[in-house]
This record gives structure tokens, C-alpha cells and sequence, in this order.
């Protein structure tokens, strides 16, 4: 007599990971508690060179948590990080539930406790949610303070940026205070989702990508604080183009290029008034490919990359305009 089929999975989380036999595990048992028996786990192991398919066969198996663990030794030409985070993705179909959520996480990552029910009480106000990344506590304060005094300038610069969005050009299903990222270690969706858009299949930057092309199909994205994912803050990263390259170069760098999606303040005003104007009268399904065409089409709502002396010289305006945009009128 064959046993009862396994039930199917409310939650599948995808993990990418290489070369990660140190962090792995740690990765794992947080996923573990936070699903709360609601699902599994999918790892795919993308030309590691070290045991981390098998340190995460074995935890998953010491856990009691339902898992697949696949592994891919020689990956093809540009198989990067999109190529296994696709992988990873596409196996979890097989298991999960009509209706049922993806999530994906980093193997150099820890989520928190309330990860997995934080975005399910997300996915009931939008379609792809992208988390909050903090750092590693112990491993942030083990960096030379030049990061940090960087870093302080980039913060500022992008929370008054996240502010003016907010005022001229408000976003119903993503609503202030919203951060600006969007990140691979949390990012979460229905099934429903990826049949309208799927994984790029890039070797860095695949999460962005995906979460443009989620905004463009006109689908709701929501960038919520509620949702935590604690990240690594190594300097070795595994994929070009990460954080890991990101902390470098502001040890390495004077004038090191900041985060893309920082921008000068006269494209950020001009992209948040015509934001505003299309967003008018329309919901988000209408919307999205409105704007999508309109940013391809535009060069002014295009930003060049900016390094920190751009950001530098910027903020004073980018101050100004805030407080403008802040104060109440006075009447006449």
C-alpha cells in the first residue's frame, strides 16, 4: 500500500548559496523556526567548492524540515546568482500550493523569528514584498569607521529621498515611511506572480530587476519595515556587485559610486511629479506599464550614477526641498 502523498507546501523558501559551508547552517535554522511548519525549503547550491550541499542536507534532516537540496557543481556561462535563485525558484512549484507564497533569503543571512507571518500579513496588501536588510550587528561594528562616515551620508541623503517621493507622489499599497531597497535576502510573492514575470537571469542585480519588472506588469510592491532579514557584512562576497563589493570600495575608494537608486535632486523631483500625474485616477494594473513606458521613453527621468561627492553636494538642496515640501502653507 503506498503512503499518503505529502501534503503540499503554504510556503516554499528559495535559497541560493555558494561556498557558504560557515553560514549555511546558521541561514537554516532560522527558516526553519520561522516557518512554523507552514512549508520547506529550497537550496540550491550554484559551483560551490566546499560542503555546503551536505551541512545543508544534514541540517535540514537534524531540523525535521521539509527540504530539497540541489546542487549544480559546474554551472553553465553566466550562471550566476539569477541562474540559481531561477532554479531554486521553479523547483519549489513542484511543492507548493495553489495560492501558496514564495520567499526567497541569502545563504549568508538569518531571518527573524516573525519572517515567514510578516509576509504573509504583507502579501494580504500587495504582490511582492521586499524586506528590510539590516546588518550583522557584531560584524557592522568590526568595520573601519571610514564606512560608516560614508555610510552616514548615504543614509541621510536616502531618507530624504524616500521622504520627497512620499510627499509629492504618495503610493496607496506602499505607504511612508517605505525603504528603497530591494533585495534577494527577503523578497516575497504568490505563485500567481510569476505568471506574469519571472527570475532574470542575471549574475548580480537579478532582485531589483525582478522587483522593476513586477511595477512595470503592474503588480503592487510594498517595501515594508515589518519584514527582517539580518545580512552578512563580509568583505569576500560570493556575487559581484554586492554588499560585500559595496563595503570595499568605501574602504578602498575615496570618492567611491553609491547605491543606483540614489539620484540627483532634479531627476528625483521631476520622476516623483510625473509619477504623481500618471498615478492619478488610475490603480496599480494601469499604472505600472504607464510608467514603465514613460521612464524607458524619457531620458529626463533617467539619473547618471552618482559617486559620494555628487551626494555631498547635493544634499544641501536636497535638504532645502524637503523642509519645503514639509512646512505647512501659511494662508495669505
Amino acid at each position: 500500500m503506498r503512503g499518503a502523498a505529502p501534503c503540499p507546501w503554504t510556503v516554499a523558501v528559495t535559497i541560493p548559496a555558494r561556498d557558504e559551508a560557515e553560514r549555511i547552517g546558521a541561514c537554516l535554522d532560522s527558516v526553519a523556526a520561522a516557518l512554523e511548519g507552514r512549508g520547506g525549503v529550497v537550496v540550491m547550491v550554484n559551483g560551490a567548492a566546499d560542503a555546503t550541499a551536505d551541512i545543508a542536507r544534514d541540517r535540514l534532516s537534524a531540523l525535521g524540515c521539509p527540504g530539497l537540496v540541489l546542487e549544480q557543481r559546474f554551472p553553465p556561462a553566466g550562471g550566476g546568482v539569477g541562474w540559481a535563485r531561477r532554479l531554486a525558484i521553479r523547483a519549489a512549484l513542484d511543492r507548493l500550493a495553489p495560492g501558496g507564497a514564495v520567499m526567497t533569503t541569502d545563504a549568508d543571512s538569518r531571518v527573524a523569528p516573525d519572517w515567514v507571518r510578516a509576509n504573509l500579513f504583507e502579501l494580504d496588501r500587495a504582490d511582492v514584498i521586499c524586506g528590510t536588510i539590516l546588518p550583522d550587528p557584531e560584524e557592522a561594528a568590526a568595520l573601519p569607521p571610514v564606512i560608516a562616515g560614508k555610510g552616514r551620508v548615504e543614509g541621510e541623503y536616502e531618507a530624504l529621498s524616500r521622504r520627497i517621493g512620499a510627499l509629492i507622489d504618495p503610493v496607496p499599497h506602499d505607504p511612508h515611511p517605505a525603504h528603497l531597497n530591494a533585495a534577494g535576502a527577503s523578497l516575497a510573492f504568490r505563485r500567481g506572480v510569476l505568471d506574469l514575470i519571472e527570475m532574470p537571469l542575471l549574475a548580480t542585480g537579478e532582485d531589483r530587476a525582478f522587483v522593476r519588472a513586477a511595477g512595470a506588469a503592474g503588480l503592487r510592491v510594498r517595501h515594508s519595515w515589518r519584514v527582517r532579514v539580518t545580512t552578512s557584512c563580509r568583505l569576500d562576497g560570493r556575487a559581484d556587485g554586492g554588499m560585500a563589493g559595496a563595503l570595499r570600495r568605501r574602504i578602498t575608494e575615496e570618492d567611491p559610486w553609491v547605491d543606483e537608486m540614489l539620484m540627483p535632486v532634479e531627476v528625483l523631483l521631476r520622476r516623483a511629479r510625473t509619477s504623481a500625474e500618471l498615478r492619478a485616477g488610475r490603480d496599480q494594473r494601469a499604472y505600472g506599464p504607464l510608467w514603465a513606458a514613460r521612464e524607458t521613453a524619457d531620458p529626463a527621468l533617467r539619473a547618471p550614477r552618482m559617486r559620494l561627492s555628487d551626494l555631498c553636494r547635493e544634499l544641501p538642496r536636497l535638504r532645502v526641498e524637503a523642509a519645503r515640501l514639509t512646512e505647512p502653507e501659511v494662508p495669505a
